[in-house]
């Protein structure tokens, strides 16, 4: 029998003990399990669960998804990489750089073939735009959402070379094709950009959705602020349940970085956050126990960030 539970972080760590270091932008990450390497380079914990040795993470095994619950843990899996990915090429160092761009469909489109098709093209037609235009270059993280109807839209995070000039929404209509389009800059006070983002993608509003089953309405309702100072309610992650299965949730431009992974001892890893004047923002602990194999281990995590004033950079 497999138990994993919430456990209070120990108080005492061995300095010597070796760790992993996630670095993604202006977040880093301290990773620790008590299980070291010794051959195997990840050890089962479940059908669905497993430890990468090296670095004490817990990972979910990847199926091909047979039924929507099976999807669903996928996509969960897959927002997490989206989270780091965000966090590792958008930070308050590039803000003014960043546009956030909504694409949508007219109609209630649910084809993911013509969704990737449709944005291919447009990705084209609109690098060429800008390089013609304005003499300028972006990188790009692409996302799938599925609308409160259930319709498909996108979501482009673009990170251009050089803070871009105005970009007409009308002109980028058209390059677009399809239907309504948005443009805008990120706030720069959010200093856990990917988590802001993800969550955007996840959480279905409740009051602007015309597809509340029973089944997404036992989802955690939470009252939210948005950036406009207005409170809305939404359920954490049902946005997921709107998927299909087996499509991609995001993809990505080839010159979008990917966390860095270095190893250190602990006491390294703490002067590490010290000298480069990351704070301890959350930490958890997770016990692991496996009663038919007489296996347990724990593993913790420490979340650290540097917070930079978007002003001086």
């Amino acid at each position: 029998m497999i138990e994993k539970r919430k456990i209070e972080v120990p108080d005492y760590i061995d300095s010597k003990r070796p760790v992993s270091v996630k670095i993604m932008g202006n977040i880093k990450q301290i990773n620790i399990s008590d299980k070291l390497n010794k051959g195997a380079t990840i050890l089962p914990i479940s059908k669905e669960e497993y430890m990468v040795k090296s670095t004490g993470e817990i990972k979910q095994v990847t199926h091909h998804a047979r039924d929507r619950t099976q999807n669903l843990r996928n996509l969960e899996k897959t927002m997490k990489n989206l989270r780091d990915l965000i966090n590792t090429n958008v930070t308050p160092y590039n803000t003014k750089r960043i546009r956030f761009i909504t694409l949508t469909y007219k109609e209630n489109m649910r084809d993911k073939e013509k969704l990737y098709t449709d944005f291919k093209n447009f990705n084209k037609r609109f690098k060429r735009y800008v390089e013609k235009t304005y003499n300028i270059t972006y990188e790009y993280i692409v996302c799938i959402e599925a609308q409160g109807r259930g319709a498909f839209h996108i979501h482009m995070i673009t990170i251009f070379s050089k803070a871009p000039p105005f970009i007409d929404s009308t002109k980028l209509a058209q390059t677009w094709g399809y239907g309504f389009v948005n443009i805008r800059a990120l706030n720069g006070n959010i200093d856990n950009i990917g988590a802001y983002l993800t969550a955007y993608l996840s959480d279905l509003d409740i009051e602007g959705s015309t597809q509340l089953t029973p089944e997404l309405l036992k989802g955690d309702i939470e009252e939210i602020i948005t950036e406009e100072g207005k409170s809305k309610h939404v359920i954490k992650g049902a946005r997921l349940k709107l998927l299909p299965v087996g499509i991609n949730l995001y993809r990505c431009s080839r010159g979008i970085k990917k966390p860095q992974i270095i190893k250190l001892s602990y006491e390294d890893a703490q002067k590490e956050m010290e000298d480069t004047g990351y704070k301890k923002v959350y930490e958890s602990a997770i016990k692991i126990s496996d009663t038919n194999r007489e296996f347990t281990s724990t593993y913790i995590c420490m979340t650290f960030k540097k917070h930079i004033n978007p002003d001086f950079r």
